[in-house]
């Protein structure tokens, strides 16, 4: 019984960090001061430095400011019309002077340093990418990657990006809702393809979920969400990643299950039916080099997500039906 209470006990804690976590990345721009983000978590201000630290094993200092400064990597990589005045300030920094010093302190250059070697870098993958397509292209007129059609059903527009294996990938712009899900989070390093981690992650959820009828499929979905930290911006011990099932506004969660919203917008759709966890990254990569700089779109705020529509271990190849979502905006 002492066991039982000892670990309910830190799974409530790990609940209340996370909640304060999503809070801290939904908000970069706004108050982010101890006072502020204790009361999110529900605990004493006078602790929360020292119980933050021994949850996520970083100080509550180090990892607001080493997001504020990751998101603004991102951001300007992929936002390449944005002054870095404006995503200095809308990553949360008093000026852009502050700014330019604590992303010195992290990457070892300035912001339009960072800026202009990762273009360089983008352009080029997408040289070689262009190339090679040029070798493998057989009854496309011109060389270009990714074509534009307008679905003649539907009359909305669908990017085709054409693969280096005859293989072509369908990208449509959707407007989402907004999505309640009840979660359970991965801290630090992992490797997406560690079967045996998302497996432990899944059925960990599902012994919850199950017997609450929480798990309904199809009207249930099952989700993959990254939204902490992203590998060209984020050392790999801080990466986040949540296993999700959608859930009612209300449901009440408990424990180390944790409760947020994926916020409705516009998303970059891609979907894969039969693909191997290899293909279902290389189709990332592809949207990221391809698909977004001719496009007229740049990534939006808030993580992208996988829908898995089946279990791969039913499968007969164990391949993976799923549905990859980016938020995007309007360049």
């Amino acid at each position: 019984m002492k066991y039982s209470q000892k670990e309910g006990s830190k799974k409530e804690y790990v609940s209340r960090i996370n909640r304060v976590i999503d809070y801290v990345k939904n908000n970069l721009d706004e108050d982010l001061s101890l006072e502020r983000l204790a009361n999110v978590g529900l605990f004493s201000k006078f602790y929360f430095h020292r119980i933050f630290k021994s949850i996520s094993g970083e100080s509550l200092n180090s990892y607001v400011n080493r997001t504020r400064i990751e998101s603004s990597a991102f951001f300007l990589i992929h936002h390449p019309k944005a002054s870095i005045t404006s995503i200095a300030y809308d990553s949360g920094f008093s000026s852009p002077a502050v700014y330019s010093r604590a992303f010195k302190a992290r990457y070892d250059m300035s912001p339009s340093q960072w800026r202009k070697l990762k273009c360089i870098e983008k352009s080029k993958i997408c040289k070689v990418s262009s190339n090679i397509g040029q070798l493998h292209s057989k009854n496309c007129k011109g060389t270009d990657k990714v074509t534009l059609y307008i679905d003649s059903r539907t009359q909305k527009p669908i990017w085709r990006i054409k693969m280096n294996n005859d293989k072509s990938l369908d990208v449509t712009v959707q407007t989402m809702s907004d999505i309640h899900v009840a979660y359970i989070r991965h801290h630090g390093q992992y490797d997406p393809h560690d079967k045996q981690l998302f497996e432990g992650l899944f059925s960990r959820l599902m012994g919850w979920a199950i017997p609450r009828k929480l798990f309904n499929p199809p009207a249930t979905k099952a989700m993959t969400v990254y939204s902490s930290g992203h590998p060209d911006t984020t050392a790999a011990e801080n990466l986040n990643v949540d296993v999700c099932i959608s859930i009612d506004k209300d449901t009440v969660v408990e424990g180390e299950i944790g409760k947020r919203v994926i916020s409705g917008g516009s998303y970059a759709v891609v979907s894969l039916t039969g693909a191997t966890m290899e293909e279902c990254g290389k189709a990332w990569d592809e949207v990221f080099n391809h698909w977004l700089p001719e496009s007229g779109y740049q990534p939006g705020e808030g993580g992208y997500y996988c829908n898995h529509l089946n279990d791969p271990e039913q499968h007969p190849q164990k391949l993976h039906n799923v549905e990859m979502y980016l938020p995007v905006k309007p360049l």
